[in-house]
């Protein structure tokens, strides 16, 4: 039973949000559109698991949390955690096509593809080992006796594997059944109320993971990032503020909430503070009373008053009362 899903990644619209403004001759504009690739098959990974666990069912009690966000000593994050009431399964999926080379002791995984193209991940084990860790911090922290196995799933097609022989099983999606069912469970060590309480214990503690602000987060200056609203339609930065509407001046689209998108991109990118002159910049708008209308009807918290207020965006913003 899957009792918790991934939520919106959170990451992979702030991602977007810089590739969207950042120039493409930018030092980071490939890595983030590389980094995108990799969440983007991450969630598609998540999606093969979802379809996995409808159709194959045990004889056994478990249950399935995806993308839990944790704190024990640091925080950690895990792609899917299995809980029965005999063990813990650490699940890291990897959705990646090509030949596929992992070293024990070696940072990164290698992935070649038929092109001759080289590309360079973290390496599951490192982090299935770190993730294990912090995880027993959590179980102890919360006086939860409870074995803990891992392993590295990838998804079979258009992909082949070489790597060193590990205490960490790596194997093909079509062979998880088989594992799941093969763990020992000659002990139950939670019963159903315990078991209850364990997955309250974790959907209490997972915190929704904040990647903002992405400059901050991937060394890019502010100023880098373009102003200014986008056309929905064409994507252009042309889009003019006229009285009561956004108007592109490239292909003649029009909205009344163009700002909306733009100042969520500002919280993602910059900072969930704005001010009424940040505000005039990143809208490329000209007065005062003009962003102070806009800011206004946002339905957001502020701070401060008068030329030092500053308005608590949302990184979500609707449009409400626009």
């Amino acid at each position: 039973m899957i009792m918790k899903y991934r939520t919106d990644s959170l990451k992979l619209m702030g991602v977007e949000a810089a590739i969207r403004r950042l120039s493409p001759s930018h030092p980071q504009y490939i890595f983030l559109e590389g980094l995108k690739r990799q969440i983007i098959a991450g969630i598609k990974g998540e999606e093969l698991l979802n379809n996995f666990f409808e159709r194959v069912k045990f004889r056994f009690d478990y249950y399935v949390l995806h993308d839990l966000h944790l704190y024990s000593t640091a925080w950690f994050q895990i792609d899917s955690l299995i809980l029965t009431p005999y063990y813990a399964i650490i699940l890291e999926m990897k959705n990646i096509g090509g030949h596929i080379k992992i070293r024990k002791n070696h940072p990164q995984l290698e992935r070649t593809l038929a092109s001759g193209q080289i590309d360079y991940y973290k390496n599951p084990l490192a982090q299935v080992v770190e993730i294990t860790d912090l995880l027993q911090d959590f179980l102890e922290i919360k006086n939860i006796e409870l074995p803990i196995y891992r392993i590295v799933i990838f998804k079979d097609a258009n992909r082949s594997l070489q790597f060193e022989e590990s205490d960490i099983p790596i194997i093909g999606i079509q062979e998880l059944p088989h594992y799941i069912r093969t763990r020992p469970r000659d002990k139950v060590k939670l019963n159903h109320d315990q078991m209850e309480a364990v997955l309250t214990e974790f959907l209490n503690a997972h915190q929704d993971y904040n990647p903002f602000p992405i400059t901050s987060k991937y060394f890019i200056e502010p100023k880098d990032i373009v102003p200014g609203v986008t056309c929905e339609k064409c994507h252009s930065f042309d889009v003019k503020k006229f009285y009561r509407e956004w108007r592109c001046q490239k292909c003649g689209e029009s909205t009344k909430v163009g700002h909306l998108n733009a100042l969520s991109d500002f919280a993602m990118l910059i900072d969930r503070k704005i001010t009424n002159k940040e505000c005039r910049h990143f809208l490329q708008i000209d007065t005062c009373k003009q962003a102070s209308k806009i800011l206004g009807k946002l339905n957001v918290e502020s701070i401060g008053s008068k030329k030092k207020r500053e308005y608590i965006l949302n990184y979500k913003l609707d449009n409400t009362n626009n």
